[in-house]
């Protein structure tokens, strides 16, 4: 993939094009951010445009031998380092000290093809110290014709020599905006629901995309939490209770479902205030929220979201999910709904 094919991370991409045009490369590179914004894209981009032997100045071709064996996977001087397996056979959750070795062994001869030899190494963070010591032996006396990119989500797990032997390169979370642009012109989604997967997304272009090659599955997810919610506000606290109860056995999803949750009550929340369709993260649903939103008061519908956030919290600081969704779960079902408007008053669908 071209830097032009990049999602958002303006930054990177002209501190990286910046060194292409310059011809002023450094032998290493740590690209720091959360997982799934585009930290490994613009790492092939670049070794891409290093390899490409057609294009010039700060980019790839993306059409020459050299650029169709990299988007393939099998361009000799352009290596991926993943943890891999054991000697045991059980999955490696981190890059082990072996296969450093092995890279500084295979820096040690010239490029076979191209210019440069490329190492990409994943999830540099989660290295043991022997590894990440060996590591930093390579970057004190780096090889000849080589660029070693890591990929780490933050700094403050890795060895400080390691982050200062190395150009840092700075990825953040890529706006919602930008992210469904994209999932329109790239993967054909519908505007209107390439918003709500942008939106749950979180500015990760990588699981937005997942999620719009999973079809309607986001979607029927979406329509799973409302079912949840719906019943909550109809019903009893017992109902509440059961509810919580139900959700919480789903103990992986807990945090996605909330994040769900929050989102329509959000555009609830800005439905009662604006009565904008165009403002909705849940765009294709416009008629729902209408609906929803004028059975609520606007402060009661605040609570919600506030409430919400606050169960998301506590989620994160290892509270029990079963407790955290009976405690949202009954305040969310202990609202009175909003009186029905007076003729020639305006719907709450549109106002206080």
């Amino acid at each position: 993939m071209p830097f032009r094919d990049l999602i958002g991370q303006p930054h990177a991409r002209r501190l990286l094009q910046g060194a292409l045009r310059s011809g002023r490369i450094s032998h290493a590179y740590l690209f720091v951010g959360p997982a799934g914004v585009g930290r490994q894209t613009a790492a092939r981009a670049f070794a891409q445009a290093l390899l490409c032997t057609a294009g010039g100045g700060d980019d790839a071709c993306g059409t020459c031998p050299a650029c169709r064996k990299v988007a393939v996977g099998t361009h000799p001087d352009l290596r991926v380092i993943t943890p891999g397996r054991a000697e045991s056979g059980g999955e490696r959750r981190a890059v082990a000290i072996d296969q450093v070795r092995d890279l500084k062994h295979e820096a040690a001869y010239p490029p076979y093809e191209a210019k440069w030899k490329v190492f990409i190494i994943v999830d540099t963070e989660q290295m043991r110290a022997e590894a990440a010591n060996s590591l930093l032996k390579v970057l004190e006396e780096p090889p000849s014709r080589s660029v070693i990119i890591l990929l780490s989500e933050s700094t403050e797990a890795l060895v400080p020599t390691l982050v200062s032997r190395s150009q840092l390169v700075r990825f953040s979370f890529v706006p919602s905006a930008a992210v469904a642009e994209a999932l329109v012109s790239r993967a054909g989604v519908p505007p209107p629901r390439a918003r709500y997967l942008a939106a749950i997304a979180g500015g990760r272009v990588g699981a937005a995309l997942d999620a719009a090659g999973a079809g309607d599955e986001p979607f029927t997810r979406r329509a799973e939490v409302l079912a949840v919610l719906r019943a909550v506000e109809r019903g009893d606290v017992i109902s509440a209770l059961d509810a919580a109860e139900a959700v919480a056995r789903q103990r992986d999803e807990v945090e996605r479902w909330l994040d769900i949750a929050q989102w329509w009550f959000r555009d609830l929340v800005v439905w009662r205030a604006a009565g904008d369709p165009d403002l909705l993260t849940n765009r294709d649903c416009e008629g729902d929220v209408a609906e929803w939103a004028g059975r609520r008061r606007a402060e009661d519908l605040r609570r919600v979201v506030d409430a919400i956030e606050a169960a998301k919290a506590a989620l994160r600081h290892n509270g029990n999910p079963r407790v955290i969704l009976e405690d949202l779960f009954v305040r969310m079902g202990a609202a009175p709904e909003a009186p029905a408007p007076r003729p020639g008053i305006p719907s709450p669908a549109t106002g206080d």
